[in-house]
């Protein structure tokens, strides 16, 4: 039971995994820990993505606990009626949820009958700070009754407008207010490093080629196989205009993976060659989950230049990571990326694209980006070799204004406005 003097925060999202929402979770949780201690609050974290992990002490302000062990329906992959019977059994002062809309939007009754029961026992009731990303535009569906939050938070102006939007037609009388913190980037573990060669033999890549990356999960979104086209012809063009000049494509993907295309199938189909003209990660090390911040930071330290077909970004993570380490990188403007990049005015920008609904992606509309056009921005990075420009400094900016630090401080500050 709470204390007059202790405050308890109950957070959903995932903890303690390598995903978007994982990455905030831990560096947040982290930096915000002695601001728990300082003002006596004790966290406990409903954590996603955590297998079947049992309930574990985090520090001497945080305790995590396995929704699932509380769930009836282990088929939900969120444990919502877990996480819903935790806050039921608890006494908390502040529910700190992070997830996308759709997963969210359906306990919204849920959360308010909670909180109203609260009233009802004369119990005072929890609150409730929602922290969503949006990387298209969202159902209205999920806008009506959309009145069971205290503090709505997004990571971009984008995200913004989209949300006012879609709230906005289902209640065209109705206001709603909407915060922005963006996602940050582990600017301690990402940075540049200087040797680039012993890297390069360390996973298994080419030491004398121009190597451009792709660090994305091989799933319709991402378009990795724009990432092939567009590389096929960048190729072509090298081996007219450099013909001694060896240029090779990494893609930090799974090798085979049943939500993407089949990238031996379109390496072959594409005249390309696997380990030759198209490399993939040290496969065992890659499906063991054994490549750690670390290992990553190397990975993008072997590469010369980072591309990204993604046909939409609720932020960007991989874009972040590629700046903090100092590559160029050719991407698309669209969605939160533009935010990202100021407008296209830090990469290598591609704005030739269509408007796309794939199949099982929610019928959502994305930006499938011209390989021709990504393909044309390869060979304009591969033109400004010579010029030494430092990319790093380039985006020193972004940097700061995306760095941890900062980004909990602006949490800290959600935190005391609505429990204070």
């Amino acid at each position: 039971m709470t204390t007059t003097n202790t405050k308890k925060i109950l957070c959903y999202m995932d903890f303690m995994c390598p995903t978007g929402f994982g990455t905030v979770a831990h560096n947040v949780l982290d930096r915000l820990t002695p601001f728990f201690k300082e003002e006596n609050i004790e966290v406990d974290v409903c954590a996603l993505n955590y297998g079947d992990r049992p309930h574990t002490r985090y520090n001497d302000q945080i305790m995590i606990v396995n929704p699932k062990e509380f769930a009836k329906n282990k088929d939900d992959v969120y444990f919502r009626d877990g996480f819903l019977k935790i806050l039921q059994l608890g006494d908390y002062d502040l529910v700190w949820i992070m997830n996308d809309i759709p997963v969210i939007a359906p306990m919204g009754k849920h959360l308010k009958f909670l909180s109203q029961e609260k009233i009802a026992k004369k119990i005072k009731p929890f609150k409730v700070l929602f922290y969503t990303p949006i990387d298209s535009k969202p159902y209205s569906k999920f806008f009506k009754d959309f009145d069971w939050f205290d503090s709505l938070v997004t990571y971009t102006n984008y995200g913004r407008k989209e949300i006012m939007n879609a709230f906005e037609t289902e209640n065209p009388q109705g206001n709603i207010d909407i915060d922005i913190i963006n996602h940050g980037i582990d600017r301690i573990n990402f940075k540049p490093l200087n040797n680039k060669e012993d890297l390069r033999l360390k996973y298994s890549l080419p030491i004398d080629a121009f190597i451009w990356g792709n660090i994305n999960k091989n799933q319709p979104r991402k378009d990795v196989g724009g990432t092939l086209i567009s590389f096929m012809y960048y190729k072509k063009i090298m081996q007219q205009k450099h013909p001694n000049k060896k240029v090779v494509l990494y893609l930090h993907c799974y090798h085979s993976d049943p939500t993407g295309i089949k990238i031996f199938d379109a390496i072959e189909k594409l005249g390309l060659k696997f380990g030759e003209d198209v490399f993939l990660p040290i496969e065992e090390k890659y499906v063991n989950g054994d490549y750690s911040v670390q290992d990553m930071n190397e990975v993008y330290n072997c590469l010369d230049a980072f591309v990204n077909t993604t046909m939409a970004e609720g932020w960007g993570l991989s874009l972040t990571e590629a700046m903090s380490v100092g590559l160029p990188i050719v991407a698309g403007l669209h969605t939160s990326i533009n935010e990202i990049t100021d407008n296209g005015k830090l990469i290598y920008a591609v704005d030739d694209m269509i408007e796309h609904i794939q199949v099982h992606d929610g019928e959502n509309i994305r930006y499938k980006l011209s390989p021709q056009a990504v393909c044309l921005q390869m060979v304009s990075v591969y033109k400004d070799v010579n010029k030494k420009i430092d990319y790093a400094e380039k985006y020193a900016h972004k940097m700061k204004e995306y760095d941890w630090d900062f980004i909990s401080n602006k949490f800290k500050k959600q935190i005391k406005k609505i429990i204070s």
